[in-house]
């Protein structure tokens, strides 16, 4: 079977608190977008994986997917799997995270549904913090980890491009150079709520925490923020720890000449758009 591993961009994201355990509490919206992975899974006589780009095996969350579901049900799910992927890694547009949900849904249809919703959410926690947004892949509000998902009866009528610059920023650095902006008078899912489609509106009230310490770092993401807007961009954010950055344009034309100017101007590793 075939099944699509979409991308997401966070709108909005705050990092509230450090905890004990040393991972952060977080608020944020994640936003399914149209770039996606493409998982092709099958039973085989033995375990095997393909991808059109090289994947080291700590970082291949496929792979472990695979493991977490062979331990919880007992099945010795011996599977193909081939993964082309057109998400860039380590983009903050979680295509790992994607990957794994992929692997865990398809693993449950191929094999009769053998874990519960409540099972199935477990893994997914335990793979990384936003793959269980995956399973549904529709927008929800992320607080905890970012673990802890609500569901959001939210849609936009906007085009949103996306662009990758050729620069890899390690999440673990991104956490390193933050700080935590600390409860609000509003929640992000409140406000966001509020301003419901009226984009252009957003520049004020959604925020990314992780962009002032990752601009000083890597100067080009912010101009790359910056260009958005001159080329017409309602609203422009930097998607998780980064790098990607994505803009709400109001026609297709305006986000493809924007892109345009923007791959003209810089090295992008990709760019992608998503219709309403």
């Amino acid at each position: 079977m075939k099944i699509l591993a979409p991308a997401k961009i966070n709108i909005g994201l705050r990092i509230i608190r450090k905890r004990s355990d040393n991972y952060h509490d977080l608020q944020t919206v994640f936003y399914p977008i149209h770039l996606s992975d493409v998982l092709e899974i099958v039973k085989a006589d033995r375990h095997e994986f393909y991808s059109n780009i090289k994947l080291e095996d700590d970082a291949n969350l496929c792979l472990r997917a695979l493991d977490f579901f062979c331990e919880r049900t007992g099945i010795n799910a011996e599977v193909r799997m081939t993964l082309k992927k057109n998400i860039p890694i380590g983009a903050g547009l979680g295509g790992g995270s994607s990957d794994a949900a992929a692997v865990l849904l398809a693993l449950q249809d191929i094999y009769g549904k053998p874990l519960s919703e409540i099972e199935l959410l477990n893994i997914a926690e335990q793979l990384g913090s936003d793959v269980p947004f995956f399973l549904k892949k529709r927008p929800a509000y992320a607080t905890g980890k970012g673990e802890m998902i609500e569901p959001l009866s939210f849609q936009l009528n906007t085009f949103i491009l996306t662009v990758t610059p050729e620069i890899y920023v390690s999440t673990p650095l991104a956490y390193s150079l933050v700080t935590p902006s600390g409860e609000k008078d509003t929640s992000l899912r409140d406000a966001l709520l509020r301003l419901g489609s009226d984009v252009a509106n957003y520049k004020d009230a959604i925020v990314n925490d992780f962009e002032q310490p990752v601009f000083e770092k890597f100067p080009e993401i912010g101009r790359i923020k910056s260009e958005m807007y001159a080329s017409g961009a309602d609203f422009a954010l930097m998607s998780g720890s980064g790098s990607s950055v994505y803009g709400f344009f109001r026609t297709r034309p305006e986000a493809e000449n924007a892109l345009a100017a923007l791959g003209a101007k810089f090295a992008l590793r990709a760019g992608d758009i998503t219709a309403p």
